[in-house]
């Protein structure tokens, strides 16, 4: 879809220091956009973004609480709790124009985030970009999965999409599938709002054509969830379609990036 407790509740820490494009400087619009990652994953799921998007926009992967082995935070099993941290550690970097993406568990913490955002009168980015998750008012797969042993969940993940075998072997699996598990558990927390209460941004949702979680309808469904329009793209690959298919997608949101910067 990667951290000890801190005796006292912190904010998530973020990858979100200014980064050689400070400021936005050289995008237009001093765009940014703030990268959300999978579930089990890190901020490294981001590497090679800002090369490749290079000009168009200033790339900040955002490092939830216990990832890449460096922060010591306490754990956040509660997506809405999750986007309050998260909406107070990043604080006036969201008032400067951007944009989300966020894949996979990502794209649902990229989603509450904007909701908390809006529901307090605060700027929401100028596109929401979500890839390889369902519509949130839709049944999420991700729950059945939680209660697979260890290596009964680190087979299922292997079978997402076209990722090396060694990729959970040894003390990586170990740690990769606890902290897989404790993300499925945050997903889990998500309660859809029933009806949608669409958003005043526009939703671009991106779906691998061979993901075998998320069906194509099931990604159109996002657009239920804004009235400023979005978009559909269908990419070659599984679930992790922006490990496959990487030129595909930049070469998708190249496009998002320009009407966003235009705006």
């Amino acid at each position: 879809m990667n951290g000890a407790a801190a005796p006292e509740p912190a904010v998530p820490r973020t990858s979100s220091s200014p980064s050689p494009n400070a400021a936005g400087a050289g995008t237009p619009g001093g765009l940014r956009l703030f990268g959300f990652h999978h579930a089990g994953g890190s901020t490294s799921a981001f590497a090679g973004w800002q090369r490749a998007l290079a000009g168009q926009v200033e790339v900040i992967p955002v490092r939830l609480p216990g990832r890449d082995r460096t922060a010591v935070a306490p754990d956040y099993r509660d997506i809405t709790s999750l986007a309050a941290a998260l909406h107070e550690s990043l604080g006036p970097q969201l008032d400067e124009p951007h944009v989300f993406y966020g894949h996979s568990m990502g794209a649902l913490v990229a989603y509450h985030l904007t909701r908390l955002r809006v529901a307090g009168g605060h700027r929401p980015p100028r596109r929401l970009m979500v890839g390889a998750f369902r519509a949130p008012h839709l049944p999420q797969v991700l729950d059945r999965v939680r209660e697979l042993g260890d290596e009964e969940l680190a087979r299922w993940l292997l079978t997402l999409s076209d990722l090396p075998d060694d990729l959970l072997s040894g003390s990586r699996r170990t740690h990769h599938v606890a902290l897989l598990r404790r993300d499925l558990g945050l997903c889990a927390s998500h309660r859809p709002e029933q009806p949608p209460q669409p958003l005043p941004c526009p939703i671009d949702a991106i779906v691998g054509a061979r993901d075998p979680l998320v069906a194509v309808a099931d990604a159109a469904a996002w657009s239920v969830h804004t009235d400023r329009g979005g978009s559909l793209n269908v990419l070659p690959g599984g679930h992790f379609f922006n490990r496959e298919a990487k030129e595909r997608l930049f070469a998708s949101l190249t496009p998002l990036l320009r009407l966003a910067g235009a705006e």
